[in-house]
């Protein structure tokens, strides 16, 4: 019959293919097998590590950390006394120079004021406390005696400490996470892997129902002898037969992908296995050493605990009084300018004055011309028409014109001396009430 020799040919390909499939489960369920049995050794390896898996490593980046801490606080030791020492140096060279720059800077202005007791030459070191800057100078050198004094005794001690951690790889030889976070990511491997070979028995048992439902299908064909065997598969039927056949070499595919990566998760459980084993025995070596070098720099610590502090105080005291002096030095520098600028403006205001009181001595010689103008005016006019007029008509018209008085106002002129017989660059203009004693409204 035709249909059953359709389906004949749907069984061959499909028989090949359970068959790959369940060869296929099986290599998926071996490297599986090989996968839970490498992650339980690593789970069981894992809690006796204890500290060596979760801290080992850090206390290893902490011992690195430690020894070259030490070796840079050495360098910094001796850095220290020889940078402070320039410093202090070139600090009192810099000091003399100014000081000798001050001196032989004369003070010549009449207006400039000494300080008391200076009976000779008034220079700009006569503003300047010297006494202070000696004290500055004295303190800076005693701390910068002690500090040296401890930081050749702290580096023999540091050195001591370092032969003693010295010699030890403290570095790991490979770059492996020993938390659990890590141990999770393996689980989380082996379970993508169970899901995976699930998924592949899963087409496998479908795999082989597609064979059983070709088989039971045929069979019931063989068994009919009428003519109308055909009509017990339908169209329908058949299709659905056919198309799940014609799938499976494009399945048989996919699971082969789905088991290399089984398999290569396999290998990576595998290798992450073999790494912990090793791991571990590379840090039951580490142990040893991170002791020693921990006792080392214990040992370092508890002997330098109050020499360290009282270095970190002298450094501290002796930079403040090495930046002190540094302004100190700036200051006097921008004191020797400032004096060039000071006589500057002396002689600008001096200038400024002249032209001021010019312009009020010209203002006081037109208001008296002015003044009397007015007078002799009223002179007149009273003269003329006064014997006429009653007095009770307008009694202000005898009264003299208002006269304004330029006064010194308070300013420099009060705390100066004169220039050119002027009085102050600041004035004011006060009207002044006659010596009659009557208003002034004319």
């Amino acid at each position: 019959m035709a249909t059953l020799e359709k389906l004949a040919r749907l069984s061959e390909p499909s028989i090949q293919g359970a068959q790959l499939v369940r060869e296929i489960v099986s290599s998926a369920e071996e490297s599986l097998s090989q996968s839970e049995r490498d992650y339980a050794a690593i789970y069981e390896i894992h809690p006796k590590l204890g500290f060596l898996i979760s801290d080992n490593q850090a206390q290893s980046k902490l011992c690195i950390s430690l020894i070259d801490g030490l070796s840079q606080h050495l360098i910094d030791l001796e850095s220290s006394v020889t940078q402070r020492r320039q410093q202090a140096g070139e600090l009192r060279r810099e000091m003399a120079m100014v000081i000798e720059l001050l001196k032989s800077r004369e003070v010549v202005e009449r207006e400039f004021r000494s300080p008391p007791n200076i009976t000779g030459k008034h220079t700009l070191y006569d503003h300047i406390d010297q006494d202070a800057v000696d004290e500055l100078s004295r303190r800076t050198g005693e701390g910068l005696e002690e500090f040296e004094a401890i930081a050749e005794s702290d580096g023999a001690r540091c050195k001591l400490a370092l032969e003693e951690a010295g010699g030890v790889d403290l570095h790991n030889s490979e770059d492996i996470s020993v938390t659990w976070s890590a141990v999770g990511a393996i689980k989380e491997l082996v379970e993508e892997s169970k899901r995976a070979a699930a998924e592949i028995a899963q087409d496998s048992r479908s795999m082989d129902h597609h064979c059983d439902q070709l088989r039971d299908t045929i069979r019931d064909l063989e068994a009919d002898e009428s003519d109308t065997g055909d009509q017990l598969l339908s169209l329908d039927d058949y299709n659905v037969l056919l198309h799940d056949t014609n799938e499976i070499p494009a399945i048989v595919e996919d699971l082969r992908e789905v088991l290399a990566d089984i398999q290569r998760r396999a290998e990576e459980i595998n290798v992450r296995y073999l790494q912990y084993s090793a791991f571990y025995q590379e840090n039951l070596r580490k142990f040893a050493a991170i002791a020693r070098i921990s006792a080392a720099v214990d040992k370092y610590v508890e002997a330098t605990r109050e020499s360290q502090v009282r270095y970190t105080e002298l450094l501290a005291d002796i930079d403040s009084g090495l930046e002190d002096t540094w302004s100190l030095v700036s200051w006097y520098r921008n004191f020797h300018s400032a004096y060039d600028s000071l006589i500057a403006e002396v002689h600008r205001r001096r200038h400024a004055q002249k032209v001021l009181y010019a312009a009020v001595e010209d203002m006081r010689s037109r208001l008296d011309g002015m003044y009397l103008e007015e007078m002799r005016l009223r002179t007149g006019f009273v003269e003329k028409s006064g014997p006429f007029l009653p007095s009770d008509l307008c009694p202000f018209i005898q009264d003299p014109p208002a006269s304004f008085v330029v006064e010194e106002a308070e300013g420099e002129g009060a705390r100066v001396d004169r220039f050119a017989s002027v009085q102050s660059h600041e004035t004011r203009y006060s009207k002044q009430a006659s010596t009659m004693g009557v208003d002034s409204r004319l």
